[in-house]
């Protein structure tokens, strides 16, 4: 076996081919970077559906009609994400990926201590790029929120 020229990349075997480490290794590459190509929105919406459901949590300190304020979070949870698609008639349609009812959400107010719960489910459709493929994955969001009225000190 004749030692490798010090002037070639360490990458190529001796033969000048692609090791079995070096494809073993771009493969596993190009599988992460596919996978976060079609996960990754996935969770970039569950993020924003977080940050949502705590800026109506933290609107809950002051505004005590719980009614009104899941239909408004549920407004805007339809908001961010939408799909086209075609319904039942064939014509082209826009669904929300985060496709959540009121009647869905768990808005459970304690009095002491003073907590919010929101919590609620939701199946969205995953595309998987390149193999034209659409699969479903179910997200939780089950949170509990101090909605404790802060005490700034006497007023001035």
């Amino acid at each position: 076996m004749t030692p490798a020229r010090p002037d070639s990349p360490r990458w190529l075997d001796e033969r000048g081919g692609v090791s079995w480490v070096t494809a073993l290794l771009l493969l596993g590459l190009a599988a992460g970077v596919y996978l976060i190509w079609a996960w990754g929105p996935v969770y970039i919406v569950h993020y924003e559906v977080k940050q949502v459901v705590r800026d109506y949590a933290n609107q809950a300190v002051k505004n005590t009609n719980d009614t009104r304020q899941r239909e408004l979070m549920v407004q805007k949870l339809a908001l961010l994400e939408q799909f086209d698609t075609v319904d039942e008639y064939g014509r082209p349609a826009r669904i929300p990926a985060v496709n959540v009812r009121p009647e869905q959400v768990i808005w459970e107010r304690t009095q002491e201590p003073p907590a919010l719960r929101i919590a609620f489910e939701y199946t969205r459709p995953v595309r998987y790029p390149l193999v034209d493929r659409v699969g479903e994955t179910t997200l939780e969001i089950d949170a509990t929120y101090d909605i404790t009225r802060p005490e700034w000190g006497p007023a001035r």
